[in-house]
C-alpha cells in the first residue's frame, strides 16, 4: 500500500514534536539535575557569606508565624536578621512577635498604616521591611512557608557573590494526603523547574517571593515597586523581570534550600494560579511564551500520536502505528526519568506511572485557568479602595 500525504504529515509531525519535547526535557527540565551533579563533583562551588536580612510580610497570621518563625530564626548562619512587617493584623501577631523578640534578639518588627488606600499593602509592607534591613542581601519568604533545613540561609548565601544580583531556590506545597494535593504539587513542580531550569541556562527572567534573595541596593537603585504600585502582586516576578539582567540571576538546587508552604487548599492554589497568569501578561521577553510552548507542544504530541495510531490501524500502515507509539513512549519514559531524578535531588515527591495521568490533565487545568482569567474583570488584581 502506498503511503499517503496524510500519513507522511502525521509521521513527520510526531517526529518533530518529539524532538521539541526532548529539547525541553534536556535543556530546561534537566538543568537542575545537571547542577546537582556538578556540585557533587565539586565543579560548581560558590562561596559567598554576606549578611542576610529575612523580610516577611504578615497580616492576621499569628498561628502560622508561631509555627514557622522559629525554623527561620534558628538557621545555622552567622550573620542574619529577621524582620517581620505586621500588615494591620487584628489578631495577636504583635504580642507574638514581642514574645519571640525576647527569645531571639535578631528578630525585629515593624508595621504598616491603614491610611494608604490605592497601594498594594503587600508591596508597602515589603518596602518597609527592606528599608528596615541592615544587611547587604534581603531574603524573602511567606508567613505560610518554612525552610525544611537549618541550612537554608547558608545555601542561598553561597551564591551571593559579586557576579550575582538574585538567587532563587525551589519551593512547593507541603505534602498531604489526597489526589488534589498531588495535582497542586505536580503543577508547582513543573512551574518551578521551568523557571529554575531557564535560570540555570542563563535565561533567568523572574523570581518567586517564597524563596528568593537579592541585593538590597537593587531595590533602591530601581525605586522599589514604584512602577507597579497599582497591582496587588508582582513584587517578585515583575521587579526581577524589569530590573535584573538574565546572566545575574542564579539558583540553588538542593534539598537543604527547599521551602514548603502549608496553605495547600484548592482556593489558595487557584488564586495563586490566576494571579501568576495575570502578572505573566506583563512580563517582558519571550520566556513566558517559550515555557508555555512546552504544554502546547506536549498536547500536540498527544493528538498527533493518537491520530497516527488511529490512521495506521485504519489503513493498516503499521509503520505509522509503531513510529507514533515508540516516539511517544520515548518521550514519556525520558520525562519520567528527568522529573524523577530532579525530584530526588530536591527531596520531592516522586512521579512515575502517575505522570501519565498528570501529563493528560495538566493542560486541561491550564486551559481552564486561562479561560477563567479572560472572563474576570480587567481590574480584578488591581489595588482598589477598601
Amino acid at each position: 500500500m502506498e503511503l499517503t500525504i496524510a500519513e507522511y504529515i502525521i509521521g513527520g509531525g510526531v517526529g518533530l514534536l518529539t524532538l521539541v519535547q526532548l529539547l525541553y526535557l534536556f535543556i530546561i527540565y534537566n538543568a537542575p539535575h545537571r547542577r546537582c551533579v556538578a556540585e557533587r563533583k565539586g565543579e560548581s562551588a560558590p562561596s559567598g557569606h554576606p549578611g542576610l536580612s529575612v523580610v516577611i510580610s504578615a497580616s492576621d497570621q499569628e498561628t502560622l508565624l508561631a509555627k514557622h518563625l522559629p525554623r527561620i530564626l534558628e538557621q545555622n548562619y552567622p550573620d542574619f536578621e529577621v524582620i517581620v512587617v505586621d500588615d494591620n493584623s487584628k489578631d495577636d501577631t504583635k504580642e507574638l512577635l514581642e514574645r519571640l523578640a525576647k527569645q531571639y534578639p535578631h528578630l525585629y518588627m515593624t508595621h504598616t498604616s491603614d491610611s494608604i488606600r490605592y497601594i498594594s499593602h503587600k508591596k508597602l509592607a515589603l518596602t518597609l521591611g527592606i528599608k528596615a534591613a541592615k544587611k547587604e542581601w534581603v531574603v524573602f519568604i511567606e508567613p505560610d512557608c518554612y525552610p525544611i533545613s537549618n541550612q537554608w540561609l547558608a545555601r542561598l548565601a553561597r551564591h551571593c557573590t559579586d557576579s550575582v544580583d538574585v538567587v532563587l531556590a525551589y519551593s512547593n506545597y507541603e505534602r498531604k494526603p489526597g489526589f488534589a494535593n498531588l495535582c497542586y504539587m505536580y503543577d508547582t513542580l513543573l512551574q518551578q523547574l521551568r523557571i529554575l531550569g531557564l535560570t540555570l541556562r542563563g535565561k533567568g527572567y523572574m523570581g518567586i517571593g517564597r524563596n528568593m534573595a537579592y541585593r538590597r541596593e537593587l531595590f533602591f537603585t530601581h525605586k522599589g515597586y514604584s512602577r507597579h504600585l497599582d497591582l496587588e502582586r508582582g513584587e517578585d516576578d515583575l521587579f526581577i523581570n524589569e530590573h535584573v539582567p538574565a546572566h545575574r540571576i542564579t539558583a540553588d538546587i538542593n534539598a537543604e534550600s527547599v521551602v514548603r508552604c502549608t496553605s495547600t487548599s484548592g482556593r489558595t492554589w487557584r488564586n495563586d494560579k490566576l494571579i501568576r497568569l495575570f502578572i505573566r501578561q506583563k512580563i517582558h521577553g519571550i520566556a513566558p511564551y517559550l515555557l508555555g510552548g512546552d504544554t502546547f507542544t506536549r498536547v500536540l504530541l498527544y493528538i498527533a500520536t493518537w491520530a497516527g495510531v488511529a490512521t495506521g490501524i485504519i489503513r493498516q500502515a503499521w509503520w505509522l502505528v509503531a513510529t507514533a507509539a515508540v516516539l511517544w513512549l520515548l518521550v514519556l519514559g525520558l520525562r519520567i526519568l528527568v522529573l524523577h531524578r530532579t525530584a530526588h535531588d530536591l527531596g520531592e515527591r516522586r512521579y512515575n506511572v502517575s505522570l501519565v495521568l498528570f501529563d493528560l490533565i495538566q493542560p486541561c487545568w491550564e486551559l481552564y485557568f486561562r479561560l477563567r482569567l479572560r472572563l474576570m474583570p480587567k481590574d480584578m488584581h488591581m489595588r482598589r479602595k477598601v
